[in-house]
């Protein structure tokens, strides 16, 4: 019994089903098929479209990438520079200190080698004050 009752409840099911398909004509079918295939057609055109919109922003991002790359190697170029500069201007800085230093010793060493030429000098002319001078005869 419950087989039969099974049965009847299929079958009741797959008349519904069979009548519903009854409800529309060969005309609306055929339209509602145009229309799927048109919202297709718009979908795989807007699709299309999103897809270009995507590699364009993907090659807008690798320009900006690459600009960006060759910015950091000018900038680590730079600082290399600014690194050697600093470095040049130590070692110069270094030499200035050692001619200034040089210069101090030189200056040094002629002052007082005018001081010692002064007392020689004076010495001498101590000397000839006293001595009185000589005549000359010819």
């Amino acid at each position: 019994m419950k087989l039969h009752v099974l049965l009847f409840a299929g079958w009741s099911t797959v008349a519904a089903c069979s009548a519903h398909a009854a409800f529309f004509t060969d005309e609306e079918a055929h339209n509602q098929i145009r229309q799927l295939k048109e919202r297709v057609s718009n979908l795989e055109g807007s699709g299309k479209l999103h897809t270009e919109t995507i590699k364009q922003q993907a090659d807008t991002i690798k320009q900006q990438i690459e600009t960006r790359k060759q910015q950091t190697r000018e900038i680590l170029d730079l600082q290399a520079q600014i690194e050697t500069q600093k470095a040049e201007l130590r070692r110069l800085r270094g030499q200035n200190e050692e001619l200034a230093h040089s210069l101090q010793d030189a200056e040094k060493r002629q002052r007082d080698s005018y001081i010692d030429l002064d007392t020689r000098v004076r010495r001498f002319e101590k000397l000839e004050a006293a001595v009185p001078p000589r005549s000359i005869k010819p």
